[in-house]
């Protein structure tokens, strides 16, 4: 298994899984290596130096292959970076991945790889479902899954905007914008149960966009939740006379945050299907 982190605008990280002995032997090709010797302690599953030297090689020019593919296709800018490379089975599986990815939503795409003089092998790819989306720039779900309501979160922080996601998205399905000039139109076009803002913003702040919103016909009567990171009582105040039905401060734990919510959305008890 290789690990790559994600870095530059998308945040999060890979796990690519190989067949051991393909990478393996690919890799000793790569590294100019007696492919013969190491085919022959893969097949007995001794996995010496020279194999670990093979596998990171693949692993590394996989990387590279990735990382280059990608970049070019992406609406935002990324980079790869091969971060370990370990030999993994049933029995160490969880002590390789962390709790925290084990429990995390994950897209786990299987892609055929096709090299000349090899027959074709496969390959698991697994993606955070939050990074997932942002590569593919929509909401992955389920045509079954069912959701307590849809919310729209308003924030120019994409940092703020996937740890929302990812604190409520296995209970809400959730729509967001960075660009708050967007929200009343998604108001519009979709079926909001809640709105979550951020108090500042630029161009538009929080406050005067809940006056845009409680002003307009179709979305008055959508509650909204504003959200500071430097609450005062000022704040608060401008908020609930703005048309907020709440006010919370940042950071939130998802304890907080689903409670606000469930006070707010409308038959919070009653599961909705996806559309």
């Amino acid at each position: 298994m290789a690990k790559f982190t994600i870095e530059e605008f998308y945040k999060g990280e890979m796990y690519l899984i190989f067949a051991v002995k393909e990478a393996i032997t690919i890799g000793s090709l790569l590294l100019a290596l007696e492919d013969a010797i190491i085919r022959e302690n893969v097949s007995k599953g001794v996995y010496d130096g020279d194999c670990t030297d093979a596998f990171k090689e693949f692993t590394n020019q996989v990387c590279g292959m990735f990382d280059s593919e990608l970049r070019s296709k992406l609406p935002k800018p990324i980079h790869l970076k091969l971060i370990s490379t370990v030999l993994i089975n049933k029995e160490n599986v969880n002590t390789i991945l962390s709790e925290e990815v084990l429990n995390e939503e994950h897209l786990v795409l299987t892609v055929t790889m096709r090299i000349l003089g090899f027959d074709d092998g496969l390959f698991m790819l697994s993606i955070p479902k939050l990074t997932g989306e942002e590569f593919f720039c929509e909401v992955i779900e389920e045509n079954d899954k069912q959701f307590k309501g849809t919310i729209l979160v308003v924030d120019d922080s994409n940092t703020d905007l996937r740890i929302v996601r990812k604190l409520l998205s296995s209970e809400y399905k959730i729509v967001v914008t960075d660009n708050p000039n967007n929200a009343l139109s998604i108001l519009q076009k979709n079926h909001i149960d809640l709105v979550l803002m951020d108090i500042y913003m630029p161009g538009v702040d929080g406050i005067t966009l809940c006056e845009r919103i409680k002003r307009n016909a179709i979305s008055n009567a959508v509650p909204i939740i504003i959200c500071s990171s430097s609450p005062t009582q000022e704040n608060v105040i401008k908020a609930i006379r703005a048309g907020a039905i709440d006010f919370l401060a940042k950071p939130f734990t998802r304890q907080r945050l689903i409670q606000k919510i469930n006070k707010h959305v409308k038959n919070n008890n009653v599961l909705l299907p996806c559309q």
